[in-house]
């Protein structure tokens, strides 16, 4: 079944290169990153303020303590996860030309 599956892709990898450009591409991974992040960076802020509710109303206890330190420490690291995932889409999206209408600017000769 698995060898299926990986021939099947294999063959139709031609077919998905020849019905898009690179542009096409690349501005359909801007938009969905566009789209996808701000919502995460909500999930990230939301555990982030429940760790620190968590803290605050831990009022003691260690074991709560270092749980809810968890939530804060996991909070930070999936925003600072996004957020450098968000620049090196955009830097990468300005590298290629790609502006936020998904079209891409070709390189011209003058004669």
């Amino acid at each position: 079944m698995k060898k299926i599956i990986i021939s099947s892709l294999v063959l139709m990898a031609p077919l998905a290169a020849a019905a898009a450009t690179l542009g096409d591409i690349l501005g359909t991974i801007r938009s969905l990153v566009n789209t996808i992040i701000p919502l995460f960076m909500v999930v990230a802020v939301a555990v982030f303020l429940w760790g620190i509710v968590k803290y605050i109303t831990s009022a003691g206890d260690e074991e709560k303590q270092k749980s809810a330190r968890g939530y804060i420490i996991y909070g930070l690291i999936g925003l600072f996860v996004m957020v450098a995932f968000w620049g090196i889409i955009q830097v990468v999206a300005s590298t290629f030309g790609i502006t936020p209408g998904g079209t891409i600017s070709l390189p011209t000769i003058n004669p």
